[in-house]
């Protein structure tokens, strides 16, 4: 029952950030990870976490292999790596919701839970106010307080009490004491402020460039200095004589204190000797090394042979212990559908979210208006003797002027939006916090791929409403009709030939809409950044729109998803034929109705395959 690093290499380029680390947190310890800054604690952590792979070595979680079972290691496990990111515009309560819901609490025991930590991290006063107007402080207690959701058996802090005051160091020292006594959490914390340590920690690593190089009771560690004593003696002078006649070495400690290591000589002897030669003694006390000094012995250089003495074979890690298959399984089911409601729980919560779905809407109801307008100056023209004909406008041609004009609006918004899926929440530092619940990276994807989805298929169904109750109050579903100056009218579709091809012009931009929003995930995938991936995706749109005019030549056009929705550079989907044959064109037709299915497919599971590829590999800062 304990966390194991077993051989654990990472290195960046040439560089090499971890050299062959094993260490061991057993259940019930409060395990002090020290090391100066670049020692690679956080790499470590980061690897324990899952957040990194390796470069060599394992890391067993309850003796569960992390890479063959990363839902059970996971589940045992709670983290804060550095700065800790959540949705700015969301309150504390309401992130850890979201955190504790993909963790697999239900609705009203994930509400317990976020109340439970927030009074327990001392931010229940901060009731529903938006995170981005949190203290750094209050920021670190939130980021204590997700790692501590679904009281995990192991919590790994690391630098936990950055940015905060004295006062709030002491708050998290309780924090961690009460977790230790009262719910027999295991606590791995990093540092390089060891006074933050001291009396909290029951074992310490010592890691230096990469190397572990003393792990070791603290108890123990302490023990030998326990000849180490400070003497306060007066006149100084005459007690460092005594001292050096006796063979010890003293050291200044103030103005009047010295420091002895006595070695194999009993206490009782010295301060015998001193009283005999006429020395007042103030005070004689052991003086144990701080945890700053053991950290300096066994960091100074030509430390590492002493460090890794340190490490007898009864208290290492086993050279190559063997994984257990799950036994008690502790994460839940269903990751998928978890990582779906997460992605749609947050996307919901986003400010202004709504009125972008909204905004294709907002454009097809203004064709269809402009379309209105303009056929009622054809036929007052016809009415005029201006012009000799002129096709009456149908509900079903302003549906389809509608959605022609408004589904490219419709593919930015939705590859916009499904670019900053992992790309945005990365940036924020919130993708970490996901990807340390128990839901496997391969769920994750699809998780939010799916939800991306329903967002665009909300769009989409939005924009469809609004262009049909625009063409509705503009127009009416009857034959498509050729007006004459005398008021008769000279029929070219009958409303009955329409209505199918209407039910299919619906249908149509589905997949080639879902197949942009598998674009914008792959460019969200291929970009650290939220502004990179968005200009990744808007410019993959443009670059595949322009490919077009290029592939026509060959013969390709119909392998690109570009032809299968209408575009201001040309219109080659099923949507421009229904237009053309609703203004009652009697040559319409649609090049690509054999690959209309297949060829967005494709496409949508070609970027979620390489999407996830790159989410696998991904290392999460």
């Amino acid at each position: 029952m304990s966390i194991q690093l077993v051989s654990v290499s990472r290195t960046f380029g040439t560089q090499a950030a971890l050299k062959e680390v094993s260490l061991e947190v057993r259940r019930g310890d409060c395990y002090g990870f020290i090391g100066h800054n670049g020692a690679g604690k956080t790499t470590a952590m980061r690897i324990a976490l899952g957040l990194i792979r390796p470069s060599g070595g394992r890391v067993l979680v309850d003796g569960f292999d992390a890479r063959a079972h990363p839902r059970e290691a996971r589940a045992r496990m709670g983290g804060l790596i550095e700065v800790p990111g959540f949705h700015p515009g969301l309150g504390g309560p309401r992130n850890l919701v979201l955190l504790a819901r993909l963790q697999g609490l239900d609705r009203a025991a994930a509400r317990r839970e976020a109340g439970r930590l927030m009074e327990l991290m001392g931010l229940e006063h901060a009731g529903s106010k938006p995170v981005r107007a949190y203290s750094q402080g209050m920021r670190q207690r939130l980021g204590i307080a997700q790692a501590l959701l679904g009281s995990p058996p192991y919590v790994l802090l690391d630098e936990p009490t950055n940015g905060l005051d004295p006062e709030g160091i002491a708050e998290i020292r309780r924090v961690l004491r009460r977790l230790g006594r009262e719910e027999a959490t295991t606590v791995l914390i990093s540092s390089h402020q060891l006074h933050e340590l001291a009396g909290l920690c029951t074992r310490v690593g010592v890691l230096r460039q990469g190397e572990l190089v003393v792990e070791e009771e603290t108890e123990a560690l302490f023990a030998r200095g326990s000849d180490r004593y400070l003497l306060d003696a007066r006149p100084r002078a005459k007690a460092v004589e005594v001292c050096e006649r006796m063979g010890l070495a003293t050291d200044g400690d103030g103005a009047d204190a010295l420091r002895i290591e006595l070695g194999e000589l009993p206490p009782q002897d010295l301060a015998r000797e001193l009283v005999e030669a006429g020395v007042e003694l103030a005070s004689f006390a052991p003086r144990p090394p701080s945890l700053e000094e053991i950290y300096l012995r066994f960091t100074r250089g030509g430390a590492s042979a002493e460090g890794r003495r340190a490490l007898p074979p009864d208290r290492r890690p086993a050279a190559a212990p063997s994984a257990q298959s799950p036994r008690e399984t502790r994460a839940p089911g269903l990751g998928t559908l978890r990582a779906l409601r997460y992605e749609l729980s947050r996307l919901s919560a986003r400010a202004g979210f709504p009125l972008l779905l909204a905004l294709p809407a907002l454009v097809a109801v203004l064709d269809v208006l402009r379309r209105a307008w303009q056929a009622r100056g054809l036929l007052e023209r016809v009415e005029d003797q201006e012009l000799y004909s002129a096709t009456a406008v149908t509900a079903f041609e302003g549906v389809g002027v509608g959605l022609r004009a408004a589904l490219p609006i419709a593919a930015a918004v939705v590859a916009g939006v499904a670019s900053q899926s992992l790309a945005g929440e990365l940036s924020r530092g919130t993708l970490r916090n996901a990807l340390l619940r128990p839901v496997h990276r391969l769920e994750m994807a699809a998780g939010k791929l799916l939800g991306v989805l329903v967002a665009g298929l909300v769009t989409y169904l939005v924009l469809v409403a609004a262009a049909l109750v625009a063409s509705t109050a503009c127009f009416d579903f009857g034959d498509v009709v050729e007006a004459l100056p005398n008021g008769a009218t000279y029929p070219l579709v009958a409303a009955d030939e329409l209505w199918p091809e209407l039910r299919r012009a619906l249908l149509a931009p589905l997949l080639p809409l879902a197949a942009y929003v598998g674009l914008g995930f792959l460019a969200g995938g291929l970009v650290r950044g939220g502004a990179g991936a968005l200009a990744l995706a808007l410019g993959a749109l443009v670059s595949l729109d322009l490919a077009r005019a290029f592939a026509r030549g060959p013969g390709l056009e119909g392998w690109l998803p570009s032809a299968y929705l209408p575009s201001p550079l040309g219109d080659t989907s099923f949507l421009g034929y229904f237009a053309d044959a609703a203004e009652g064109v009697s040559n319409a037709s649609f090049a690509f109705a054999d690959t209309a299915l297949l060829v967005p497919g494709l496409w949508l599971l070609a970027a979620f395959a390489l999407a996830s590829i790159g989410l696998l590999r991904r290392a999460v800062p």
